[in-house]
C-alpha cells in the first residue's frame, strides 16, 4: 500500500508539471499568433495583397481560428488542474509520510479519497518518472516503455517547434 502511494504521489507530480507546460505553451502560443494575427492586420493596411489576392480572407480565417483556439484553451484550464493535481500529490506524500508499514483502515479511506480528489494521472505520466528516476524501483520501466517515453517527449517537442514557427511558414508559402 505505502508503495502504491508513493507511485501515484511521483506520477501526480508529473502530471502537474506535464499541466503547467501545457498551460505555458497554450498561453505562449495564443499570444504569439495573437500578435501574429494583429501583425498582420497592420500590415495588410499599408499592402493589402501581402500574401497574394486572398490576404483578406487569410487574415479572418487566422482571426477565427485564433478566436476559437483561445476558447478551447480555456476549457481545458491546464493551470486550475496543475495546481489541483499539486495540492493533491503533497496531500499523497504528507499520507505517504504519516504512514506505517502496515496501513490503517483510516490511511486506505484516506488514499481512496485522495485518489478521487483529482482526475488519475496519465499512464505517461506514471511511465515518465519510472523512466526518468535514479534510483532502485520496485516496478522499474521496461526498455518498451522507455522507447515510448522518448517517442513521447520527441513528438512533443517536434510539435510544439512546428506550432510555434508555423506563421513564419505561412509568410514563407505566400510570398510572391
Amino acid at each position: 500500500m505505502k508503495d502504491s502511494i508513493w507511485f501515484t504521489y511521483k506520477a501526480r507530480i508529473q502530471a502537474a508539471q506535464r499541466l503547467a507546460r501545457s498551460d505555458f505553451h497554450s498561453q505562449a502560443l495564443l499570444v504569439w499568433y495573437a500578435f501574429f494575427s494583429a501583425a498582420l492586420a497592420i500590415v495588410t493596411v499599408r499592402y493589402p495583397k501581402i500574401l497574394g489576392s486572398n490576404t483578406d480572407l487569410t487574415a479572418a480565417v487566422l482571426g477565427v481560428g485564433l478566436l476559437v483556439l483561445s476558447m478551447f484553451v480555456t476549457s481545458q484550464d491546464f493551470r486550475g488542474r496543475s495546481i489541483a493535481m499539486r495540492s493533491n500529490y503533497l496531500a499523497l506524500q504528507a499520507l505517504h509520510n504519516a504512514m506505517t508499514q502496515a496501513p490503517s483502515p483510516t490511511d486506505i479511506a484516506k488514499y481512496n479519497e485522495l485518489l478521487a480528489a483529482v482526475e488519475n494521472h496519465t499512464e505517461i505520466d506514471d511511465k515518465r518518472f519510472r523512466v526518468f528516476h535514479k534510483g532502485k524501483l520496485t516496478r522499474p520501466a521496461s526498455r518498451y516503455e522507455a522507447f515510448e517515453i522518448h517517442a513521447y517527449l520527441a513528438l512533443r517537442a517536434g510539435i510544439l517547434t512546428l506550432l510555434y514557427v508555423a506563421p513564419f511558414g505561412l509568410l514563407l508559402l505566400s510570398a510572391p
